[in-house]
Order: C-alpha cells, then sequence, then structure tokens
C-alpha cells in the first residue's frame, strides 16, 4: 500500500494555482499504482494507463500555470464565436456540456511544454505520453490479452512513472520517493508463468498490434538510464543460484527442445557436491554407531544413482573411459544417517 498523498507547503505566501494541481496529479499517480498492484485485478493495465494520463495531463497544466503567472486562460480551450451582432467573429471559452470551460488535453500540453527552455520535456517524455494514450484508446478491444502485452506495458508504465517523479522534482521540487512510486513485477506470479511472461507470448487481434506498437516504439527511443525521460525501462527477469532450502526448485526436461538451457560450471558443480567419499566418510562418524562396512555400502551405492546426492565427474571428460571420481551433496548424510538411529 502506497502511504497518503501530503500537499506540496508553501510557507509565508498564498499557495499558488498550480500547486492544487500537483496534489491532484500526485493523487491519480498513486490511485494508478495501487489499481495496478491490486492481485488478481484484470483490467489492471487499461486503468493504470487512464490514471497515469490523468496525472500527467494535471502535472503538465501546473507546469504551464507556473510559467505563466497561474493565469487559467493559457490552459483553456478558447474559440472563434459569431458576435451577437452576427457581423463578426470573436474569441470565447469553449463551454461543455455542463457549462465549464474546457482545457487542453495532455497531448497539447505536453507540446506547449517541449517548447520551454528550462524545466521542459523531450520527444521520449511524449512518446511515452503518447503510447499510454494507445493502451488507453484500445482498451475497449482488449479481448485476449496475452503475458507479451503485460510485459511491454510495464515496461512503459515504468518509465512514465519514473518520467513524472523526475518532472515532479525538477519543476517544483517535489520529492515523490515517499510514496514508493513503483510497479509490481511480472515476475511475480508461479515458476511456470514467470518463464512464459518473460519468454513466452500468446496475444492475437487488437491487443497485439497494441504490443507491436510498444515493442516497436520502444526499439526506435532505446532506453538511457542517464537521460531524464525514457519511452520505457528494461524489465530483465533473471535467475539467480542461491544456496536456500527455502528456494523453489527448476526441474528442467532435456528431452524438451523448447527447454531453457542451464549451463554448469566446474565451480558450480563443486558448490553443490563438495565431498569426496573421505570427507563423506569422515562426516558419518560422527553418527555413534557408524561402521565404515557392507552396511554402510548397501546404504550408500543406491543414493550414488540419485543427481541430488552424488555426481561423477571424469578425469578428462572428453573421454568416457576416463578414470571417474564420485562427489557427494552434505544432503546425503541425513538420508544414510536416518537408518543408524
Amino acid at each position: 500500500m502506497v502511504g497518503a498523498v501530503q500537499p506540496i507547503r508553501f510557507s509565508h505566501m498564498r499557495r499558488p494555482r498550480y500547486g492544487y494541481l500537483v496534489d491532484k496529479a500526485t493523487q491519480a499517480a498513486v490511485a494508478a499504482i495501487e489499481v495496478y498492484n491490486k492481485p488478481g485485478f484484470l483490467y489492471r493495465e487499461e486503468t493504470f494507463a487512464i490514471l497515469m494520463l490523468n496525472a500527467w495531463e494535471l502535472l503538465l497544466k501546473a507546469r504551464i500555470l507556473k510559467a505563466n503567472r497561474n493565469k487559467l486562460r493559457v490552459i483553456e480551450v478558447w474559440e472563434p464565436k459569431v458576435t451577437k451582432t452576427g457581423k463578426g467573429r470573436r474569441l470565447a471559452p469553449k463551454k461543455n456540456r455542463a457549462g465549464n470551460t474546457m482545457t487542453i488535453g495532455v497531448l497539447p500540453a505536453a507540446k506547449i511544454v517541449r517548447e520551454y527552455t528550462q524545466g521542459s520535456i523531450d520527444d521520449y517524455a511524449i512518446e511515452n505520453i503518447s503510447l499510454l494514450m494507445e493502451i488507453r484508446d484500445n482498451a475497449i478491444h482488449f479481448h485476449n490479452v496475452g503475458r507479451g502485452f503485460h510485459k511491454r506495458v510495464q515496461e512503459v508504465g515504468a518509465a512514465a512513472l519514473r518520467n513524472f517523479a523526475f518532472a515532479a522534482r525538477g519543476w517544483f521540487d517535489y520529492d515523490l520517493s515517499q510514496y514508493q512510486l513503483a510497479l509490481m513485477p511480472v515476475a511475480f506470479e508461479t515458476p511456470a508463468g514467470v518463464i512464459q511472461t518473460v519468454f513466452g507470448d500468446d496475444t492475437k487481434g487488437a491487443a497485439g498490434k497494441v504490443e507491436k506498437l510498444l515493442a516497436d516504439q520502444e526499439e526506435k527511443f532505446p532506453f538511457d538510464a542517464a537521460k531524464p525521460f525514457n519511452v520505457g525501462v528494461e524489465v530483465e527477469l533473471r535467475f539467480v543460484r542461491k544456496a536456500n532450502a527455502q528456494a523453489i526448485p527448476i526441474i528442467v526436461d532435456p528431452k524438451d527442445p523448447n527447454a531453457i538451457r542451464v549451463t554448469l560450471t566446474e565451480e558450480d558443480v563443486l558448490k553443490r557436491y563438495p565431498w569426496d567419499y573421505r570427507q563423506l566418510c569422515r562426516a558419518m562418524r560422527k553418527v555413534p554407531s557408524f561402521k565404515e562396512n557392507a552396511r554402510f555400502h548397501s546404504l550408500r551405492k543406491p543414493l550414488e544413482d540419485d543427481p541430488r546426492f552424488c555426481r561423477v565427474r571424469l578425469l578428462d571428460p572428453r573421454n568416457n573411459k576416463s578414470s571417474k571420481q564420485r562427489f557427494y551433496n552434505p544432503i546425503i548424510y541425513d538420508e544414510i544417517a536416518k537408518h543408524y538411529v
């Protein structure tokens, strides 16, 4: 959960109008994260895009107001209207159905800020906003959203949050780190889901077209950590080998052509199988009734065929007839010792 949004403080002065927009923008960004990170929320990507666009629109309008001494007219939509006499035209604010003055959208606001010499945004930020708009505008057509699409949206969404936080800090000295603006990784799934999410895809139809657009634009505007704004961030999944009894085991089928290839170095093997025969016997002597006799050999030999307990190494790996030596995983101790108790 993200903490409550605290408003910007302006001491010894009347609070400027743009300050309220910054607060609302932050609330929209926090709401976007809350929705995206909810478990089992099936409409998360589309809702995130809608809320994040709202956050960006408010922040950009706040930037424009700050640059124009809080004059609302600079963000209002004005259009020519016929005068009462019918002989001429004059500019008047455009009204919505409720009678309120309409304001500019997110892209027009972004293009205005793009032209500022200081405190502006670049083409990467605008492209990121445009991709969020594509996700929002196509939301109604997303009947079958695949795993690849989820990953692409996370890359674009994470960049949007990163860009938003940078802009808020640079334009308004507003630090958003307290709100933990982060999207839950796509890797928080079952082991099978993790592998499929990153290495597979089943997105088709309208969602597939949007996913392709996201991928093409991310390739056109590659991620650069040194840049303040980016179109997408790199989401990378790594399998880290860790000697932890609570770790989730992964079994790879060597007969499956689509299986992930895992390469073990000699150093990796020695870490997992550190004992030779003498070291195994030395450890077994801790068992009071242990003797290195026929009983011990009858218990040990069947376990040597199980890769959990034993691994055979050749003196010359290129020669199958080379001299062999067995190395044991320390877990074999418990397996044998239980027969002596």
